[in-house]
C-alpha cells in the first residue's frame, strides 16, 4: 500500500499544468485497483486549508466530498505519528511539518511509500518517494 500526498490530487483536479495528466492517472488507477493507496487525514485537512485560503471554499468542499468516496477510510493521524514528525524535523531542517507528518504515517504502517511530486521528500532516508 502507497501513501497518496495531497499535490497529487491538486494537480489532477486543477489547471493545467504538465503535472495534470500523471496525476489524474495515479487518481484512475487506485479506481481501478491497479494502485493500492491510500490517503491521511492531513491530506484532507491540507485541500480543506488551501481551497479555503484561495477563496475557492465551495470548490475544495466538493473536492473533499469526491476524495472521501475514493478513499472512505483515510488514515489517522496519531501521538506516535506527532513524535516521528518531530523527530524527522530534527534531522532533516528542509522537511516542512505536512511532510514529516506524511513521512511519519509511511513510516509508522509500514507502507510501500508515498506518491508524490514533492522532491522534498527525498531526503528522507527510508522514504520511498514514486513519482506520478
Amino acid at each position: 500500500m502507497k501513501l497518496i500526498d495531497t499535490n497529487i490530487i491538486m494537480y489532477a483536479v486543477g489547471k493545467t499544468h504538465i503535472l495534470k495528466e500523471p496525476c489524474k492517472e495515479v487518481l484512475h488507477k487506485v479506481v481501478n485497483n491497479e494502485i493500492s493507496a491510500n490517503i491521511d487525514i492531513e491530506v484532507l485537512q491540507e485541500l480543506l486549508y488551501v481551497y479555503d485560503s484561495r477563496g475557492e471554499r465551495e470548490k475544495g468542499l466538493r473536492i473533499i466530498s469526491e476524495i472521501m468516496v475514493l478513499f472512505p477510510n483515510p488514515f489517522a493521524i496519531g501521538k506516535n505519528d506527532i513524535v516521528i514528525a518531530k523527530d524527522l524535523m530534527t534531522k532533516y531542517s528542509t522537511l516542512t511539518t505536512r511532510d514529516a507528518i506524511h513521512c511519519a504515517v509511511t513510516i509508522n504502517l509500514n507502507l510501500e511509500g508515498i506518491i508524490s511530486t514533492d522532491k522534498g521528500l527525498d531526503v528522507v532516508k527510508g522514504i520511498h518517494r514514486l513519482n506520478p
